[in-house]
Order: structure tokens, then sequence, then C-alpha cells
């Protein structure tokens, strides 16, 4: 009886916890978002995790810009507000920025306002590709023991709450406010990568000559973003840091899946693809 009533104790203790921690977020993310200053022309690359997002922002920045690659971190020129309003930090550096601004976000369709008519990229992958690659990211900078089932169980079980592959798709696909979206797949920047800049470059009045493609091109290839990897992935807070910060621009393959998934959870991937994501792919 004892054992039971310290396990009931303890587990009450961290539902509190970890409710005080979503509501700290939210209160953060309140606050942030109430000094953010919101313009009409901003653009977005909304992505679910792992789906491409760090590439898309490196080719549209070259698109839109002289392609100067001398910052800092691919943040300084395209960053992440909702990233910033979890760590707490200031909008300010972000308001100070000229426009347009080019900003990442894995936000959920309903924290876009709804009335919105900013230009959006939305970028997606095979969801088996992405559970590899989140599995990968997750065990380098969260937990070195994480497995991929835990990792699979965390992201694409539907009962979940949180962030879930399947609903996160499904609402973005079906677009019910009319946002200005321009669907963008990672596997068509694989296989036809000139004709979708020249799909993105359309998309934002750009004149795709042949000096920017080579430009987006040489910035946004595999060997160069792998080169200056710390431009691109996250920042080590210390040299001690058991977190592993070099393999962020990791491979970039397609067809991974097929190392990791098991029959079970392919076919529950499957299922669920087919009732909630499939019927709605934009077919641009």
């Amino acid at each position: 009886m004892q054992k039971s009533i310290l396990v009931f104790i303890i587990e009450w203790v961290s539902k509190i916890q970890k409710n005080l921690g979503v509501a700290l977020r939210e209160l953060r993310r309140h606050l942030y978002f109430y000094d953010f200053e919101v313009r009409k022309d901003d653009i977005y690359i909304v992505s679910f995790p792992k789906s491409g997002t760090t590439w898309v922002q490196v080719i549209l920045y070259n698109l839109l810009t002289e392609g100067n690659m001398d910052f800092n971190h691919i943040y300084d020129v395209s960053p992440w507000p909702s990233n910033q309003a979890f760590n707490g930090e200031s909008p300010e550096k972000i308001n100070q920025m000229p426009s347009p601004r080019i900003l990442k976000s894995h936000d959920s369709y309903d924290r876009f306002d709804e009335k919105a008519r900013n230009k959006i990229i939305f970028v997606y992958r095979d969801g088996k590709d992405v559970a590899v690659s989140l599995y990968h990211h997750n065990k380098d900078y969260l937990d070195s023991n994480l497995t991929f089932d835990s990792n699979f169980e965390s992201y694409f079980m539907i009962d979940k709450k949180g962030i879930n592959y399947f609903k996160f798709m499904n609402t973005w696909f079906l677009n019910k406010n009319k946002l200005n979206i321009l669907y963008i797949s990672y596997e068509d920047l694989k296989s036809n990568f000139d004709s979708t800049v020249q799909k993105i470059a359309v998309f934002f009045n750009v004149d795709l000559t042949e000096p920017i493609l080579s430009r987006v091109k040489q910035h946004s290839s595999f060997d160069f973003m792998k080169k200056n990897e710390s431009k691109f992935g996250e920042i080590p807070p210390n040299l001690k840091s058991p977190q592993v910060f070099d393999n962020f621009i990791r491979k970039g393959e397609v067809g991974a899946f097929s190392n990791y998934m098991n029959d079970e959870q392919l076919k529950y991937y499957t299922k669920y693809y087919k009732l909630m994501v499939e019927p709605f792919k934009p077919k641009n």
C-alpha cells in the first residue's frame, strides 16, 4: 500500500511539473509574439521537422538576395521566431531586420492567422524518411540512448499529444483558410532540382537567370552545406556537451526508412497516411 501511494505521489508531482512546463512555454510564446512585429510581406518556410526546411531556407535566401554566405548562422538571415520564444529570447533583433523577412516555422496550421495572406512555402517529405532523420536528430541532441521505436511512437502515433506527423500534414494540406501556400516536396528537389527551384522563383516573381541558379546550386549543395555545417545546425552550449553537433547535415537520402522501420510500423504508417495525408496531398 505504501509503495502504491508513493508511486501515485511521484506520478502526481510529475504531471504538475509537466503541466507547469507547458504553461511556461505558452507564456513565453505569448509574451514573445505580443512584441513581435507582424508584416504583410513576411515569408514563411513551414514544415514538419526534418523535412528539408534548412535546405529550402538556403535556396530561398539565395534567390531573394545576392547570396552572401558570410553569416555566422542561417538564423541570422532566416530566423526561427517560435524557437526564440521557446528559449525566452526577445524578438527585437528580428523586428529590426529589413523586409521581406524569411522566417522558419514548424508551427501547426492553427497557429497561423486565418486571415493572413503572407507567402508560405510548405516543404514536405516522405514521412518514413522523416522518421529516420528525426530519430537521428533527437538521438544526437536530446538523448543518446534513444531508440528508433520510442521516437517513432512519440511523433507518429495518432493518439499521442503534441506534434503528430499525420495531423500536422493533414491540416496543412487541407488549408481550410486558403492561405497563400506553395507546396514543395523534398523528393522533387532531389530528382528535379532546377524545375522545382524555377517553381519557387515564379512564386516570388524572381527572374531565374543562369548566374542565380548557379549560385543557388552551389550554396544549397550537400557538399557545401556539410562543409559549412556550423552555419546550419545547432551550436554547442559548451565544449564538454555530450550532444553531437556535427551531424545536422547528415545524409539527405531518399528511402533510408527500409533499414529502420519494422513491418508493424510500416503497416501503421501506411494505414494513416492513406487515411489522413494522401487524399489531401496537393497536385502542384
